[in-house]
């Protein structure tokens, strides 16, 4: 979420916005000199930027051979960068003042258009978060994997777990929130990883590269943790706001 407000920040200094500000959940700006193009270019940049994270992050899962916390930290990053580009794109009919909203609008698109890119959006995200179940369920060992309770257990403690921790730490660090509907994203963006809770608590997958490792999985991940730390130090300063005339 961070970096998708950096993306509409960024944007706006490019295209030399008045009166930038960057907070924890939203970006503003005059809007006084602002041509129509800049303006879609700045909507734009936070799905954009939310896009490349799943991209990229899903690319370098496919090219991991190790399953450790970093591993898990980067299917994570992919699964959010998916969700916060075609969870844009899947309100963007009922939200004309959000950022993709916003560009179909302007751009007049007519409504059946939206629907059926709120659609696509809505399959694209099922097919690419089943795909990318399989890094999760990968990080147990094979003995796991092939055992259904153990198996239905640790994808309980890996997925299921953490989303319901998750999504009331990730609510209380959105507040405050300019509107009631900005807490819709912690809460509702992170529930759609349950479309393939299915799939990796049943699923047979082939069992290449699974943690060989599992007792390492375990071990407290120093850097990581500080990195957690820092990421929440930076939320709370930006709930001040950084302000650029």
């Amino acid at each position: 979420m961070t970096l998708h407000e950096f993306g509409h920040f960024f944007a706006s200094i490019l295209v030399h916005a008045r009166q930038i500000s960057i907070h924890h959940n939203y970006t503003s700006n005059s809007g006084e000199g602002v041509s129509l193009i800049s303006m879609l270019f700045i909507k734009g940049a936070g799905p954009f930027v939310n896009l490349i994270i799943g991209v990229l992050f899903h690319f370098v899962c496919g090219r991991q051979t190790r399953r450790d916390a970093m591993s898990l930290f980067y299917a994570y990053m992919s699964l959010f960068g998916y969700i916060g580009f075609f969870g844009y794109l899947i309100i963007a009919p009922k939200t004309p003042g959000g950022d993709t909203g916003y560009v179909f609008y302007a751009l007049d698109f007519p409504p059946w258009v939206m629907d059926l890119l709120a659609v696509i959006g809505v399959i694209a995200l099922y097919i690419l978060i089943n795909r990318l179940m399989k890094y999760f369920v990968l990080m147990g060992s094979k003995e796991i994997i092939e055992n259904e309770g153990e198996r239905t257990s640790f994808v309980r403690s890996l997925i299921l777990f953490p989303l319901i921790i998750g999504i009331i730490v990730t609510t209380l660090l959105n507040l405050p929130v300019p509107v009631t509907m900005s807490l819709i994203a912690p809460i509702c963006g992170s529930l759609t990883i349950l479309f393939g809770y299915g799939n990796a608590s049943k699923r047979n997958y082939t069992l290449e590269n699974t943690n060989d490792e599992f007792g390492e999985f375990n071990r407290f991940n120093f850097p990581l943790s500080i990195f957690f730390v820092l990421t929440i130090i930076m939320n709370r300063l930006l709930a001040e706001g950084i302000y650029v005339n």
